[in-house]
Order: structure tokens, then sequence, then C-alpha cells
């Protein structure tokens, strides 16, 4: 009997009624989360760099390295490509001075969405070009009493910076970054 007075209900009552006592819910609408800034990210290099042939604004590729997890719920999916750029590059010099590389993490891009980064500091190695001006100045010490040996102390040079494909490095986003739920993670 109850069935019956509802679907009488139903046909009597316009259809208005209903839609205003039920909020519609717009179905193109995602949920949204913010990444906090400051959250630490890990990256892998995609390629060696090299202060041997880096130069000042080239890009560099980065891959996230672990799936970015917030509330539990992976938000960013590992493999999700980012992007870096060369600050400073400088090739190792005559007189034993080592190459130099300054680099920087720029933004993570996930669903055409760029998400700005910070702090870049590979995790392992020492990324420090060999300085080797201390065999320069002995070498050109020692040409004081033997003058042709003096002459080579120029041509000592230092080492290179080179930072091997795959090397892990942390990262932080810059600001806070909302982005929607519903397409991130898998």
């Amino acid at each position: 009997m109850k069935w019956i007075a509802l679907i009488l209900l139903n046909l009597l009552m316009p259809q208005e009624a209903f839609s205003q006592s039920m909020p519609l819910i717009d179905s193109n609408q995602s949920p949204q989360i913010v990444i906090p800034a400051k959250t630490s990210l890990l990256l892998k290099f995609s390629a060696e760099v090299s202060s041997k042939i880096s130069v000042i604004g080239a890009p560099i590729q980065f891959i996230l390295a672990e799936d970015l997890i917030l509330n539990e719920q992976v938000i960013i999916p590992k493999g999700t490509p980012a992007m870096g750029e060369v600050i400073h590059a400088q090739k190792s010099g005559f007189g034993g001075k080592g190459g130099e590389l300054i680099l920087a993490a720029r933004y993570l891009l996930f669903n055409d969405q760029q998400i700005k980064l910070r702090s870049l500091k590979p995790i392992s190695g020492s990324y420090v070009g060999k300085n080797n001006t201390g065999s320069s100045f002995a070498v050109g010490a020692a040409g004081a009493a033997v003058p042709i040996l003096g002459m080579l102390a120029p041509f000592i040079t230092g080492g290179e910076i080179v930072i091997p494909l795959g090397t892990r490095a942390t990262a932080l986003t810059a600001v806070d970054t909302t982005i929607d739920v519903a397409v991130a993670g898998p």
C-alpha cells in the first residue's frame, strides 16, 4: 500500500519540487587536494649531466622516483616527468681548477599542470669536480728549480662534475598546489 502512495505522490507532484529539494551534483567537477608547499619529492635523473658539456639554461629531465602519497592515497604516480635547468656550468680549467655545476628543479608535469619545485639536492655521491690547484702549485714551485717543469703547471686540469643517469635527488614543492584527485594516481 505504501508503494502505491509513493508512486501516486510522485506522479501528482511537479518535478520542480524534487529538483529544488535535492541538490544536483556536478559530474564534471572532480574532488581536489592541495599539495602543501615544501612537500618532499624523490626524483631520478633521466640522463647524465656533466660540467663538461652542460650550458647555462639547458633543460634537465627527471622522473618521479616514488609515488607521492598524501593521506594514504597516491596523489602522483612514480614515473611522472619533471624538468630542471642548468643554472651555472663551467668546465674544469687549467691550473687544476675543478668543474662547476649548479642545477635547479623547476616543475613536475602532471596532467598538463606544472607543479613548481625548488631545492634540488642529489642524495648520493660527491658531485664536486676534483680541484688540482694544489698539484699545480707544487709543480710550479718545483719549476723554480727546474724551469721546464714549471712551464707544465698551467696545463694540469681539474676534474669534471658528472651526475650519472639514475642518480636520485630530493626536491621540494615551491608553493601550495591544488590538483584534481579523480585524475591523480592509478
